[in-house]
C-alpha cells in the first residue's frame, strides 16, 4: 500500500494540532478520513471511520490521557502511532511529514492477512518473502531490567544486520505498544507489536503480545493463539524460543537479557538442539541476572557480554559467516 492509498485517522489533544497534522499529511499523499479529539466520544468516532492506520497526537498530555490510551490499545485493531507535537516533542516540517507518511503507510501495509486479501486487487504485486530457512530469526528474552538492556542492544545494532528479532518481554498487556513505540524511536530496526498474519522480515523487531501466544507458521508468518492457561510468565519466553526453534532451526538464535526467574532456560535448550546459537547478557551488567544465569546453567550459552557488546558480536557473527 503506497501513501496515496493509505487512509489515516487522526486523534489530537486539540483541534489546532489535528488540523496542523492534516495540513502536513494530505500534501504528501495520505488520505485523512477522520480528524477528531481525545474526548469521550473518540472511540465511537473512530469506529465509524474507514481508516487503515491511526495517528494519536498527545501534545504533551500523556498523563492526562492514560485511560484513553489504554482504551485505544484494547479497543481498536488499527495499527497506531503516538506523536507529541508539543514544543518538548519537537517541531513539525514537510520533511518530517514525508518521513511520518512513509511510516504510517508501512504500518497500514502490515494489516492482517484477511484484510490484505480484501484489497489485493488494488495493491502492488507482493515482494516474494524469504522462506524460514532463508530468514535469520533471533529471540530476545527479557524480564525485570530487560527494557533498558534491550534498548541499549537495539540502539547499537547495525541497520543492515540480516536478522529479524522477536522480543518476548515480561510486561503488562497494556504496555506492550508503548514499549514498541519507545524502542522504535531509538533503533535503526522497525519495531512493532506482533499481529496475526505479519510476515517476518530482516530489519524488524516484533514484540510478542502479553495476552496471546505468539507462534510462527511454516511459511514465515506470525500466528497468535490463546495464551496457555498453565503459563507462569506472560509472554512465555520459553514458548517463543520453542516456536522459533521449530520453524527456523539453525537459522534461529536466542539472547537472554536481565530478568528474574528461569523463563527462557528450556527455550535455550530447544534453540541449541535445533542448531541455533544462544547468547546471554553478562551477570555484571544485569539488574537481575537470574534469567541469564539459568540459561548459562543449561550449557547452551556460548557468549556473554554487555548489551552493546552483544550487538557488535552479532554483526561480526554474520560478517564472518
Amino acid at each position: 500500500m503506497d501513501a496515496n492509498h493509505t487512509r489515516v485517522a487522526i486523534l489530537a489533544a486539540s483541534s489546532e494540532q489535528g488540523e496542523t497534522l492534516r495540513g502536513l499529511l494530505q500534501p504528501v499523499g495520505l488520505q485523512v478520513v477522520h480528524c477528531g479529539g481525545l474526548g469521550e466520544d473518540a472511540l465511537a468516532q473512530l469506529d465509524a471511520s474507514t481508516a487503515d492506520v491511526l495517528l494519536v497526537d498527545l501534545g504533551g498530555e500523556v498523563e492526562a490521557e492514560v485511560a484513553l490510551i489504554d482504551a485505544l490499545l484494547e479497543h481498536s485493531s488499527l495499527p497506531m502511532m503516538f506523536h507529541d507535537s508539543s514544543p518538548q516533542g519537537g517541531r513539525t516540517s514537510p520533511q518530517w511529514a514525508r518521513r511520518l507518511a512513509g511510516k504510517l503507510s508501512a504500518m497500514a501495509a502490515e494489516a492482517p492477512v484477511e484484510a490484505v486479501a480484501a484489497v489485493a486487487a488494488e495493491a502492488a504485486p507482493a515482494v516474494p518473502q524469504a522462506t524460514p530457512a532463508e530468514l535469520n530469526v533471533w529471540v530476545l528474552g527479557a524480564s525485570l531490567g530487560g527494557p533498558q538492556a534491550v534498548r541499549e542492544f537495539l540502539a547499537a545494532v547495525d541497520a543492515d544486520l540480516p536478522v529479524a528479532f522477536v522480543l518476548a518481554q515480561h510486561i503488562g498487556a497494556n504496555h506492550v505498544q508503548t514499549l514498541a513505540d519507545q524502542l522504535d524511536r531509538i533503533s535503526p530496526f522497525r519495531v512493532m507489536v506482533g499481529r496475526q498474519g505479519h510476515a517476518l522480515r530482516h530489519g524488524e523487531v516484533v514484540l510478542a503480545p502479553a495476552d496471546r501466544q505468539l507462534k510462527l507458521t511454516s511459511d514465515g508468518y506470525v500466528a497468535l493463539g490463546e495464551a496457555p492457561a498453565e503459563a507462569i510468565y506472560s509472554p512465555s519466553i520459553d514458548h517463543v524460543m520453542q516456536a522459533v526453534a521449530a520453524t527456523h532451526g539453525a537459522s534461529g538464535g536466542a539472547i537472554v537479557f536481565s530478568g528474574m526467574g528461569d523463563d527462557g532456560a528450556e527455550g535455550c535448550v530447544a534453540v541449541a538442539r535445533a542448531g541455533g546459537v544462544v547468547w546471554a547478557q553478562d551477570t555484571q551488567s544485569c539488574v537481575i541476572s537470574s534469567m541469564p544465569d539459568h540459561a548459562r546453567k543449561t550449557h547452551t550459552v556460548t557468549y556473554s557480554a554487555k548489551p552493546r557488546d552483544i550487538a557488535a558480536h552479532l554483526l561480526a557473527f554474520y560478517q564472518d559467516a
